[in-house]
Formats: C-alpha cells, sequence, structure tokens
C-alpha cells in the first residue's frame, strides 16, 4: 500500500503531495488544475481578504465551496491569466471542503519559495515538461548564473523560456536589498519572462505574486516567433494572440533598444522545419537539421542591446560536435564569449542525463567578421548538488527549508572564486 503523505507545518512539498492524494483520490480532474485554484484562492487570502472570512472550513462543504469559489473569483479579477477562465474548482463540494482543510492551517506567504517551485514543477514536468525537452533547471544552478551574471537594479533582464520563474525570482532576490522603489515597482519595470506553456507561465505568475506582490512581465508566447513567423509559430488554439516579443515592446516600453542581461534555459528537443521561420535565422541552414535551442540563441543575441550580457544553458553539443561548428562560428561573430561552465551530468537529473554547458557572453556593438583572439574562462563544476537519483545532496547540518544553494553540497562557490578572478585580471566588461 503507497504510503500517505503527511502534511507538516512549512514543509509545502509535504502538504501538497497531501493535497495531490486527495484531488487524485476521488475527482478524476486534472491534479495540477484544481491544486493551483485551491493554492491560488488559498494565496488571495492571505494577502487580500481583509474582513472576509479567511480561508478555512466552515460550518458545511457547500459554505466552504463557496467561499473558496468566491475568493478564486476575486483572485481571477484582480490578476487576470493567473487561472483559467473557468474560475471556479470542478470538485464536489465535500472533496473541495476536504481539500481545504488540509492547508488551511499552513501560510503560503511565509514559506521558502523555492520548495512552492519546486513542487510545481514536479507536477507540471511529470505531465508536459520532459516530452518537450523542456526542464527546469536546478536552483543552486540559477543562483550561480545570477552571481556570474551579477544584473543591477537598473538592468532590465528577460528570460525568453522563463518557465516557472527561477532566473526571475532570484534576480529578485539578488537585488532586494538593493532597491530604491518597492519590488512590485521593480518588477514591473524590470523583470519579463515568457513562455510557450500556459502552465509554467500561470506558475510564475503565482510565484511573483508571493515575492513581490506584482508578476513582473509574464507572457504566454513562443519567443521564436518574429513578425514573419507568427503564423508557423503561434499557438494551436485561434483564439490565443500570436505575440512577439517586440510586440509586447512596443506597447509597454516604448524606445526599447534591447536587454540589458537575458538568462535563460531554453528547450532542448525538437527540430524547426518550416522553411518560412528557418528564413528568418542566419544559424538555420539549408539540409541541415535546425534545433530549437540553435534558433534560441541567436534570438538571445539579437533581444540583447550591444554591451548586453547573455547567460544560457545549452546542451554540449553545441559547445564541441563539428557539425555545430557554424553555429561557434556565427557566435564567436556576434558575442563576446567570456566564460563556459560545464555542468556534470546529474544536474537535470531526474529528466535527463544530457551533458549542458553555460554560456556567458557580451554582444559585441557591430558584427566582426574574424574575431580577435579573446580569453575565455571554461570552467568546470564537479558536483552540481544532486545524487544519482536527482535528489538533492544535502550538506550537513543543512535544514529542508534552506534554500538549494545553502542546502544542496555543490562546488558552485569555487566557480564563482575561479570567475571573479578571470573577469578582475582580464577587465571583460562587468563585475561578477
Amino acid at each position: 500500500m503507497a504510503k500517505r503523505h503527511q502534511t507538516r507545518a512549512g514543509d509545502w512539498e509535504s502538504i501538497v503531495g497531501r493535497l495531490q492524494e486527495l484531488v487524485l483520490a476521488n475527482s478524476g480532474e486534472d491534479e495540477f488544475r484544481e491544486i493551483f485554484k485551491i493554492l491560488v484562492a488559498k494565496l488571495y487570502s492571505e494577502k487580500f481578504a481583509g474582513r472576509a472570512p479567511e480561508f478555512q472550513a466552515q460550518a458545511s462543504p457547500t459554505k466552504t465551496a463557496y467561499l473558496i469559489n468566491d475568493l478564486l473569483a476575486r483572485a481571477s479579477s484582480r490578476w487576470p491569466g493567473i487561472i483559467d477562465d473557468d474560475a471556479r474548482s470542478r470538485l464536489t463540494d465535500d472533496h473541495l471542503s476536504i481539500c481545504a482543510e488540509a492547508i488551511a492551517g499552513h501560510s503560503l506567504c511565509d514559506t521558502n519559495l523555492e520548495v512552492l517551485d519546486g513542487f510545481f514543477e514536479f507536477l507540471v514536468s511529470r505531465a508536459i515538461k520532459g516530452s518537450k525537452g523542456q526542464f527546469f533547471t536546478p536552483r543552486q544552478v540559477v543562483e550561480c548564473c545570477v552571481k556570474i551574471m551579477n544584473p543591477s537594479p537598473s538592468e532590465v533582464v528577460l528570460d525568453p523560456a522563463c518557465g516557472s520563474g527561477g532566473f526571475l525570482m532570484h534576480v529578485l532576490n539578488h537585488n532586494a536589498d538593493r532597491l530604491l522603489e518597492s519590488r512590485q515597482d521593480y518588477c514591473s519595470k524590470n523583470l519579463w519572462g515568457c513562455d510557450f506553456d500556459k502552465r509554467a507561465i500561470q506558475i510564475a505568475k503565482a510565484l511573483m505574486l508571493v515575492a513581490s506582490d506584482g508578476s513582473a512581465n509574464l507572457h504566454q508566447l513562443n519567443s521564436l516567433a518574429k513578425a514573419a513567423s507568427r503564423d508557423l509559430l503561434g499557438f494551436a488554439d485561434d483564439s490565443t494572440p500570436r505575440l512577439t516579443i517586440e510586440d509586447l515592446l512596443r506597447t509597454k516600453a516604448r524606445k526599447f533598444r534591447g536587454f540589458d542581461v537575458i538568462l535563460t534555459n531554453p528547450p532542448f528537443a525538437g527540430e524547426i522545419r518550416e522553411q518560412s521561420v528557418l528564413e528568418t535565422y542566419q544559424v538555420a541552414k539549408r539540409n541541415r537539421r535546425t534545433e530549437r535551442d540553435a534558433l534560441f540563441l541567436e534570438r538571445c543575441v539579437e533581444l540583447l542591446r550591444p554591451g548586453g550580457r547573455l547567460g544560457i544553458v545549452l546542451p554540449h553539443n553545441k559547445f564541441g560536435s563539428a557539425s555545430w561548428s557554424y553555429l561557434r562560428e556565427w557566435l564567436a561573430q556576434n558575442l563576446k564569449i567570456v566564460v563556459v561552465l560545464g555542468l556534470d551530468r546529474r544536474a537535470f537529473l531526474p529528466h535527463t542525463h544530457q551533458k549542458t554547458s553555460v554560456l556567458f557572453g557580451i554582444k559585441r556593438e557591430k558584427p566582426v567578421r574574424q574575431p580577435d583572439r579573446e580569453p575565455i574562462l571554461f570552467v568546470l563544476s564537479e558536483s552540481s548538488g544532486k545524487d544519482s537519483a536527482g535528489r538533492i545532496q544535502p550538506r550537513r547540518g543543512t535544514r529542508p527549508e534552506e534554500s538549494a544553494w545553502l542546502r544542496a553540497d555543490h562546488d558552485f562557490e569555487s566557480v564563482l572564486d575561479q570567475v571573479r578572478s578571470f573577469t578582475r585580471a582580464h577587465e571583460v566588461g562587468w563585475s561578477v
């Protein structure tokens, strides 16, 4: 018999695990959608319910269901796009009341966001992510990348494949103590995220609301789409606007000249074959297989301002395979490559054993035909903080509620020391 989850105060992995059991037990509904609705109602109650009844079981299941659905309706009105158009739980009144009781005594706003983030990623990745080659980035890897890029509070940051918003949340935390404005104002002006996946964007918005009372500039769209190719790179649902990132910038950030920083882990799998799409990308070669991550690389460089910085996770074949030498040549012409960080094969377990590296560079003022010999630091991480099953390998004396950066037994502090020494010695263009 499967072991029943026990809910422990402050341990949202166990709490949401119990919710998952309850939703699956008797409803037949989509587990992610129904759990997410319950948590959004809980979040709204904690932040805005005021004199209204708190999120808790009422005198009868019918009254409890009415309360939660009312909270959902108000949350949907205040936070457009965070849940589906149907802002009501599909669970029966009795079932919804049982689920509400399971989390009523726990606080979303007082918990470690990485716990919520991680469990939502688990739910989404089980359903859809792995089949699309989209693997969420371990938070200790995210933190290392943010520390290397060291975005300032004034810089505008984009993740064009943001998933649940890990890079953006870590940028917010990185700058939190240096802000001269509210977190909400900072997020609304400086943080941008896009993802093709609707559920990922919903999670990102919810987590950003917990972190900053704002959802930043988070949008569901295909970041590879350009004006000339939007019809082919849009969504299957004809009711969804086929927007490009440029469309958003024209309406929300006039006189925009490019992002200061792009941090991203684009999806690896998938071949783009439509010729009208490939014709909009320089790195797409006729009679060659063109993978999405190669197009994402060019798209990121295109979206940066001259002098802007890029940090991007890519499969190892883009760095070493002879068949991708033309991509590396194009990249060197358009980007001053500063650091290449090799990650160990456990970094993305349990999703994939694929070897990956992170490239950091600066967009050139103008493309060069033949780059000068420029120093590049190649640094290897031999321990990402995961065991062979893909679980966090904890440091001795750490606690489960601590962040992955503190808890995981990784060697990224040593990586940072090497990068700092290199960037200081060679005056590469930014401080780490």
